[in-house]
């Protein structure tokens, strides 16, 4: 299944806000950002939405924030792209968890996780 998903211009969201597949199912997400600023996007394991967020901010302060694209390195984190740059698309693909449930999927970018869930 492929998935188009853009930042929404000036409003630190993502046009969608629920991503439907099936346990198991290839994905292909084009994530593109018009935005002036970068994104991410990152897929976290069901209840993980505040802790990635939290963990996510705490990389404004680290050396190896920029560097780790604003993800943090944490086993709730399941896929997650770079940073886009104003104006990127950028396409991958992963297989969606074998098991049903509700996977949060936020940017992690500093002080946008809480805006951008």
């Amino acid at each position: 299944v492929v998935i188009k998903l853009s930042v929404t211009s000036g409003q630190m969201q993502f046009d969608k806000v629920e991503l439907n597949v099936a346990p198991g199912q290839l994905v292909e997400l084009v994530i593109t950002n018009p935005d002036t600023m970068q994104h991410n996007f990152v897929l976290g394991a069901p209840g993980s939405l505040a802790a990635i967020g939290e963990a996510g901010d705490r990389l404004a302060t680290s050396p190896t924030g920029l560097a780790q694209a604003y993800v943090p390195d944490m086993p709730q984190v399941l896929y997650s792209t770079k940073l886009l740059e104003p104006g990127q698309t950028v396409t991958f693909q992963f297989r969606a968890p074998a098991t049903a449930g509700q996977y949060p999927f936020v940017c992690t970018f500093p002080a946008l996780s809480t805006v951008m869930e």
